[in-house]
């Protein structure tokens, strides 16, 4: 309906979301392939059922700013894994971590957007219209190169996530020495 209004600027706009829009959207078929492997094991529906919904709990428990609202999307979580100890007996902990870690590889794309932007607005707020290239590359660096503190990824950074080998330094460390490889002479004569 939009595009019947014919306007150059706003049809532009239009199709660049189109073209963008199977890409935004592909957690879709990510979920429905997990549900299907998940559906897959050899357990009770509504022990599969009660274990995903105990998921999504926990994470709003992780994403939730507000402690009462974290402590209620925990105490549902806990009912949930309740209702299916019942189903799961002796098996719970084993399907209850296949479970989670199935739908873990779920990632929404307006999430990373999220993140990312969470990551780069303090910087952008703080120094409006001076942020170039050589910023937005240096934050990149630092997001990919720093620890979590926190979370399921704790003491991790990106980089060792992506690539699973150890990071031995800092990312203070890392980007100084990338600074001296490309010019040893600024360390030198500041020495």
């Amino acid at each position: 309906m939009i595009e019947t209004l014919g306007n150059e600027k706003i049809n532009k706009a239009i199709d660049g979301i189109k073209n963008i829009l199977p890409n935004l959207l592909n957690y879709f078929v990510v979920a429905l392939e997990v549900r299907e492997e998940l559906e897959k094991l050899p357990i009770n529906h509504n022990a599969l059922s009660s274990l995903c919904s105990a998921w999504q709990h926990h994470k709003a428990v992780i994403k939730a700013k507000k402690a009462d609202r974290r402590k209620r999307c925990a105490d549902r979580e806990q009912r949930h894994l309740e209702f299916a100890v019942g189903y799961l007996q002796e098996d719970f902990e084993i399907i209850k971590d296949r479970v989670y870690n199935e739908l873990d590889t779920i990632v929404q794309s307006s999430a990373m957007v999220e993140c990312i932007n969470s990551v780069i607005r303090p910087y952008l707020n703080t120094s409006r219209g001076q942020v170039n290239q050589n910023t937005l590359n240096l934050i990149a660096f630092y997001h990919n190169n720093r620890r979590y503190r926190a979370g399921k990824r704790v003491k991790k950074t990106p980089m060792e996530i992506l690539t699973g080998k150890k990071q031995e330094k800092d990312w203070t460390e890392l980007l100084f020495d990338l600074i001296e490889e490309k010019d040893p002479l600024f360390f030198s004569a500041a020495a």
